[in-house]
């Protein structure tokens, strides 16, 4: 098997420790100022690397390695672009106007990451056929 899958969990692993401890702090601060980033983290970082890595470990095996790398790079490029400007605004730390086209930045990175898993899935879902059905089943005209 590819390691690739594990290269997805690893980062998703990695932005669910840190979302859940900025999550923490927030709670334990008070502070919620930098929760929209905090979220996209969690939600761009952990669940949508979680699950590409599910599906090139379970039914993405047959994905060619520059696809899987594209999208590997593309999404955690775009995750930690995204969430490193979003709280540089939320913070004070940068103006929105010189941040915010960063973000934008790496929000097409995230797109891109998602149009090639796209990709990767209706290719799988082409080169497996159409579904089996039992001798005997109704097929529809």
């Amino acid at each position: 098997m590819s390691r690739w899958p594990h290269a997805f969990f690893a980062a998703a692993g990695l932005y669910i420790l840190i979302g859940t401890n900025w999550g923490l702090y927030m709670s334990v601060t008070h502070d919620f100022t930098t929760s929209p980033a905090h979220a996209h983290l969690n939600l761009l970082g952990f669940v949508s690397l979680s699950i590409m890595g599910a599906y090139y470990a379970l039914l993405g095996r047959d994905t060619p390695a520059w696809m899987v790398k594209a999208n590997f790079v593309l999404s955690n490029l775009g995750v930690v672009t995204m969430i490193t400007f979003l709280t540089a605004i939320f913070t004070g730390a940068a103006p929105a106007p010189v941040a915010g086209p960063v973000v934008a930045l790496g929000g097409v990175m995230v797109i891109l990451g998602f149009a090639i898993f796209f990709a990767a899935v209706v290719r799988g879902l082409v080169m497996a056929g159409a579904p089996a059905r039992a001798p005997g089943a109704f097929a529809p005209a």
